[in-house]
């Protein structure tokens, strides 16, 4: 007689992940209408908006972890969109920089995801 083990399906909790994007996605929305770009410009290194784009980073790495279903994923094109978007800010962001970008994140993708 065989036994048959019951396998107890581990679910996971987004509770908590959700009410964080919501934060952050309230603080970034706080920040573009509320406050002065002039004020965050060069508050930790100069001219780099860092006050600015670190929560819109989280914002974006969060809700494209739950999007994708993995963090990886997330992390990697969350990091993509705050380099194109600091590269638009200082004039640099086109679409061949939006391609290589997008091209660099899938490579890095490819190869993390290949087993060794």
């Amino acid at each position: 007689m065989k036994k048959i083990k019951a396998t107890k399906r581990r679910q996971k909790n987004f509770f908590l992940t959700l009410l964080l994007i919501l934060i952050f996605w309230s603080i970034t929305g706080g920040m573009i209408g509320f406050v002065e770009p002039d004020l965050v410009k060069d508050l930790i290194i100069p001219n780099s908006y860092l006050v600015f784009f670190g929560p819109l980073f989280l914002s974006f790495f969060l809700t494209l972890s739950v999007i994708f279903a993995n963090s990886r994923r997330g992390l990697l094109m969350a990091l993509g969109i705050i380099i194109f978007l600091v590269l638009r800010l200082h004039e640099l962001g086109n679409l061949l920089n939006l391609f290589l970008i997008f091209g660099l994140i899938t490579a890095v993708d490819y190869y993390f995801t290949q087993k060794h």
